[in-house]
């Protein structure tokens, strides 16, 4: 048995989780996602990158988006407009109804953590998913404009256009991990680190009390595998506004916006590092760097087979 722990949540790290659950058995991997993008909307609490994992390992994500369910329809947003409303985030019919489930059990006092196990089990999803804390954090990026945003406003809203000055994770330094996260941490064999946005998917949970020194006692196991891809354009324009906003944020904290940034960012917490195969002459500076570097295919949406890229990551010594 080879217990794997992932961190990071949303698009990117929801695909790999996809394939490393089709090579290794659920029972002997734990994912903790982010939750500093949660947000209220509509008057229901939405969890993008809880969601986005529990839809893409329950097969109902719809992978074209990349985010949100397969097979939707748009009544409660197309009524919504019709009272009046500009809806810039919007949410399925069928996703709403899990938003309706998380909302109605939090009015109810449950833990976050408690209510994601419930619905990872109604989905039938045999690993277990926990959110990083069950207290609320939120990332928030101030602009040069002077205004404060909310990530999603900035990611969903603004499409990434505004100019950075900043990047803060509120309330994360009082909140806690959820229960058994540094645990499982401590005991994993393998931990992974998603290919999310470095800032906005694992900056909340590094934020959080105890994670930052927990990571770093288990450095030597613990691999990232970028997100960044430096030799292949994004044809895809969400994927580009992704892409825009992992180096906005990235540049906001001060590292260069492509891979090596990334790798910096990770400095401490994590002694292994994959590259896109692309990016093969990026290698050696980070080699310099004291990582050790593994190369394979990342780019999983486009066709990439991830047999190379999982035995990178399972392989690690």
């Amino acid at each position: 048995m080879t217990r794997i722990v992932g961190l990071g949540g949303g698009i990117g790290a929801s695909r790999l989780w996809r394939a490393l659950l089709s090579t290794v058995p659920p029972e002997d991997v734990t994912l903790v996602v982010n939750t500093g993008e949660d947000i209220w909307m509509h008057g229901v609490r939405v969890c993008p990158d809880l969601d986005t994992v529990l839809y893409a390992l329950s097969g109902r994500q719809d992978i074209q988006r990349g985010w949100g369910v397969v097979d939707e329809t748009w009544y409660a947003m197309d009524t919504l407009a019709e009272f009046g409303e500009r809806p810039w985030f919007n949410l399925g019919d069928r996703d709403l109804a899990v938003h309706l489930f998380r909302t109605g059990r939090l009015r109810d006092n449950v833990p976050l953590s408690h209510i994601t196990k419930q619905l990872a089990e109604a989905l039938r999803i045999r690993c277990r998913v926990l959110p990083m804390s069950d207290e609320p954090v939120t990332t928030r990026v101030h602009t040069t404009t002077g205004k404060t945003l909310h990530y999603q406003e900035f990611l969903v809203r603004e499409h990434c256009q505004p100019d950075i000055t900043e990047v803060v994770f509120d309330c994360a330094a009082q909140a806690r991990c959820a229960d058994s996260v540094l645990t499982s941490i401590r005991s994993a064999d393998i931990v992974v680190i998603g290919p999310s946005n470095p800032v906005a998917s694992l900056g909340p949970m590094l934020a959080l009390p105890g994670m930052r020194d927990t990571l770093a006692s288990v450095r030597h196991r613990t691999v990232v595998v970028t997100p960044t891809v430096e030799s292949i354009p994004f044809s895809n324009p969400a994927e580009a506004n992704r892409a825009r906003s992992r180096a906005k944020l990235l540049a906001a904290k001060g590292f260069d916006p492509g891979v090596a940034g990334t790798a910096a960012y990770y400095a401490g917490i994590a002694d292994n590092f994959v590259i896109d195969s692309a990016d093969s002459h990026i290698a050696h500076a980070l080699h310099r760097d004291g990582l050790q570097v593994m190369q394979a295919d990342t780019l999983l949406h486009l066709g990439a087979n991830p047999k190379p890229l999982l035995d990178a990551i399972l392989n690690i010594s």
